[in-house]
């Protein structure tokens, strides 16, 4: 969609939040879920993201194919990079090409892979790995971080309850490895129209 301003989009939906924000959210638990696995931290700290989390930009690196099509209506995973800093919300394309380059390493002999990336290279390869990586990068000549999880994708907080577009407003807070997508309903018209047509 061309001019659209998604940092703009992105601040139009931290003030729809703030103007009416949520006490508790509803998030199905898979029966295959077990308690020990890291993605379970968001049934203990969802109050905690909602009602002190920062809204920023997560980019899907990849996800479950069940989670593209409407049925089965499961949740499932989906390993994603995002990032508190200002400069990966202001410029969420610096995510897609993060996204981008480390999925393009899944799968592939380590001796290609850069030596930063070889552990984040293993665990998108193996879709059972939790492991969570906390990297930097420069940005506009500072030094930014970013992070790896895995984590879990409710249908039930997106626009057409499937991926669409790879780019998601969550909430982060510090404490918490874990992130939680904003509800459709606070998305921007403009923003959740190029979602669904996959635009971002």
């Amino acid at each position: 969609m061309q001019n659209l301003n998604l940092y703009e989009e992105l601040l139009k939906m931290r003030e729809k939040y703030r103007n009416n924000p949520m006490d508790d959210i509803k998030l199905g638990r898979p029966e295959w879920l077990r308690s020990d696995d890291p993605m379970s931290e968001i049934y203990e700290k969802k109050h905690a993201l909602l009602r002190g989390g920062k809204i920023v930009f997560a980019h899907i690196i990849q996800a479950n194919t069940i989670l593209f099509g409407t049925r089965p209506r499961l949740d499932c995973p989906a390993d994603i990079v995002f990032s508190a800093e200002p400069c990966f919300s202001q410029h969420p394309e610096i995510l897609r090409e993060l996204a981008h380059a480390i999925f393009k390493y899944k799968g592939r002999n380590l001796d290609e892979v850069p030596q930063e990336w070889k552990d984040i290279a293993r665990k998108i390869t193996d879709e059972y790995d939790r492991s969570d990586f906390t990297l930097s990068k420069e940005v506009d000549g500072q030094q930014a971080e970013y992070t790896v999880i895995s984590t879990m994708i409710y249908r039930n907080l997106l626009p057409k309850g499937k991926l669409c577009g790879s780019l998601l407003p969550v909430f982060t807070i510090q404490g918490c490895k874990q992130v939680l997508i904003l509800p459709k309903k606070y998305w921007t018209k403009k923003f959740r129209k190029a979602w669904v047509k996959a635009i971002v």
